[in-house]
């Protein structure tokens, strides 16, 4: 017996779809099927996440809710949004939810654990959005490793981060142009000029702009283990 999965998206769609794509290909399906039933409402009416965290716009968590009411009343057993910044939510939409939230901050934690031993000490780059930065999700889960987080501020982060992202021909926009990908890389060796040891691809529109092959120190995407830990979850493996 499989669980069916709910993915919130429309934060941006091209990111959801990914994740979608992502799942279908890490299945342990032979035939149709075998493939996981997924729901992916691609809700984009969701309201920006850091305009909300950063700049007291207008809140995305009622729409964030009617997203999961509807997975509610489809039964949907396990669910994930897919948008880090998203995240800074999470208390709120698990109350609402019935089944199980899947926690991409809870997953990246145990990644780390996983490849290190020891990790006080250690430092890491967080890639992410303003909002995600603000909002300390990352940096607080990672403070009890005796891990310290650095991050791009100010202008870079606006620079590197948010222009390539939603810039026109930026992440969003599906359409893709070579600067994006150009902007969006240079965050790798500045992040090591502040003396990370690690990155963390915090953001779903990472993978869109960002590929392993580009960061030359240990790496982890956080949506890629997302995309993991759905699969075994819905088909219960341990």
């Amino acid at each position: 017996m499989k669980k069916k999965l709910g993915i919130v998206g429309g934060m941006g769609s091209h990111a959801a779809a990914w994740l979608f794509k992502r799942i279908v290909d890490l299945s342990y399906g032979q035939k149709d099927q075998e493939y996981i039933e997924i729901l992916l409402h691609n809700n984009t009416a969701v309201p920006d996440r850091t305009r909300a965290i950063v700049y007291d716009g207008e809140s995305p968590l009622p729409e964030l809710i009617r997203s999961i009411q509807l997975f509610n009343q489809a039964e949907v057993e396990v669910a994930a949004m897919a948008c880090l910044t998203a995240y800074y939510y999470k208390s709120e939409v698990s109350a609402v939810f019935h089944g199980d939230l899947i926690d991409p901050v809870e997953l990246t934690m145990e990644a780390i654990r996983e490849q290190y031993r020891d990790t006080r000490g250690l430092c890491v780059g967080i890639i992410a959005t303003t909002g995600t930065l603000r909002s300390g999700i990352f940096q607080k889960a990672l403070s009890p490793l005796g891990i310290k987080a650095v991050s791009l501020q100010g202008r870079e982060q606006e620079h590197y981060f948010m222009r390539p992202v939603y810039m026109e021909g930026g992440a969003k926009s599906g359409n893709i142009r070579q600067e994006a990908f150009h902007l969006f890389e240079q965050q790798v060796p500045l992040l090591k000029r502040m003396g990370a040891q690690v990155i963390i691809g915090a953001c779903s529109e990472v993978p869109l702009l960002l590929s392993a092959d580009k960061v030359d120190i240990p790496y982890v995407d956080v949506f890629s283990l997302l995309a993991r830990k759905l699969v075994d979850i819905c088909y219960c493996v341990s």
